[in-house]
């Protein structure tokens, strides 16, 4: 039956598992490069705890930022312009979506191990299809709560930065399985997808996954993505280089970068003690201010 998706992800994970022995221990070794923008406290911790103890006060975070914005400024003459600015920001990209593959490359060896319930190194089509079911049961609750309002949270797509769709949210399942883009998704569009999704990762045809099948099948789809994300315009990055050069004279100083940075900080620490550590993460986050950055939701059809 279905779960090309998973089925990829599995055979990721057996793959990675036998040819790169040593990437799960990397990827948790890892620190975030981009995002931790105030909304996700833990992220914002991790990205910014130079002393690893934990927790921020504003001397930590202030020194961060100032080594960063040294750094972006390549002609050191104390300003950073718009140029400066992207390369910095496109340089630290390509380091995160690195980093990124690597962790969920190494995701893989944990979702084929799911799967090869009998554990004889294979995925056979009837653990792939007994998955299948599970995948189908749990998609199709995830479309009801999102109907009828009760998890709002399941709209988001997932699939982390790179945007990979992900069956664990109502968006993620709609993406992977709704093949006629009617806002459902019925039992016989589901098994034809995956259908389609075991025939093409089984590379060789013998009726079963292997490690190698299942990684290859997931590493084509992840660079697949990564290349058609690395198309995508600087716009955004000059726009927010705009915002922040406050008296628009196209050098921003360090002040004008920390003026965005008091206003991150600020968000998360939510105890308002000066310091931005575990506690904060467990408290609500103050009210959007901005009516512009407020999640649009997407229209979609109910079931009959």
């Amino acid at each position: 039956m279905k779960t090309g998706l998973l089925a990829g992800a599995l055979a990721c994970s057996i793959a990675c598992a036998l040819a790169f022995p040593a990437l799960a221990q990397t990827a948790q070794q890892q620190r975030p490069l981009i995002g931790g923008m105030g909304d996700n406290v833990t992220n914002f911790i991790a990205q910014f705890d130079d002393n690893g103890d934990g927790k921020l006060d504003w001397a930590e975070f202030d020194g961060f930022r100032r080594t960063r914005f040294d750094a972006t400024d390549s002609n050191h003459d104390g300003t950073v312009d718009v140029e400066e600015y992207v390369a910095e920001f496109a340089a630290r990209s390509r380091e995160a979506v690195a980093q990124e593959r690597t962790s969920q490359l190494a995701q893989t060896r944990v979702r084929f191990d799911a799967l090869d319930t009998d554990k004889d190194g294979r995925i056979s089509r009837t653990e792939f299809d007994a998955s299948g079911e599970r995948v189908f049961t749990e998609g199709s609750k995830t479309l009801t709560a999102l109907d009828d309002g009760s998890d709002t949270s399941l709209r988001a797509r997932g699939g982390g930065m790179l945007g990979l769709p992900d069956s664990h949210t109502a968006e993620g399942f709609l993406a992977l399985y709704d093949t006629n883009k009617d806002g459902l998704v019925s039992h016989e569009e589901f098994a034809a997808r995956r259908d389609e999704q075991f025939a093409r990762t089984d590379a060789d045809k013998d009726g079963a996954l292997s490690p190698d099948e299942y990684l290859a099948e997931f590493t084509a789809r992840l660079d697949a993505r990564i290349a058609e994300r690395g198309k995508a315009p600087d716009t955004q990055t000059r726009v927010r280089f705009r915002s922040l050069d406050k008296d628009n004279d196209g050098k921003m100083t360090f002040a004008e970068y920390q003026v965005s940075g008091k206003r991150m900080f600020d968000a998360a620490d939510r105890s308002h003690d000066g310091i931005v550590d575990a506690t904060d993460a467990t408290l609500p986050a103050a009210p959007v201010q901005h009516a512009g950055l407020q999640q649009q939701t997407p229209a979609r059809k109910t079931k009959p």
